[in-house]
């Protein structure tokens, strides 16, 4: 399972390099909520150093939610493909929000002398 914050660059160390071929040169990262079942899908450039390394034993790629976040907090279902069509990597992604704020404004009366007092119509 991957933990992925939303809102920040998220650096995700894969073993995907001896599932694939290596001369992919592109890596779909299809992120599937799995309440709402929304797919938003993301594109990486095997041959751009920021957002893709690799060695012999593991892969890492750099997800910048920065710019364009995943929706929802909670699971999704990562498939990673090469070359948008051969699939290499299955597993399940947890996606932590930040704090929110409230999602609602209170407001206080400035007369509250009878705020214990609980009135019913005739």
């Amino acid at each position: 399972m991957l933990y992925i914050n939303k809102n920040e660059v998220n650096e995700l160390v894969l073993n995907i390099n001896n599932n694939s071929q290596t001369s992919f040169s592109t890596y779909d990262l299809v992120f599937t909520h799995i309440m709402s079942k929304l797919t938003t899908t993301y594109t990486i450039d095997t041959s751009n150093p920021l957002q893709y390394t690799s060695n012999v034993r593991y892969s890492t790629i750099v997800l910048d939610l920065t710019t364009d976040d995943l929706i929802y907090e909670g699971q999704y279902n990562l498939n990673i493909y090469g070359d948008t069509d051969q699939l290499v990597y299955v597993t399940i992604a947890n996606v932590n929000g930040v704090q929110e704020s409230k999602p609602f404004t209170e407001y206080v009366s400035q007369n509250e002398e009878n705020e214990n007092y609980i009135y019913i119509q005739d």
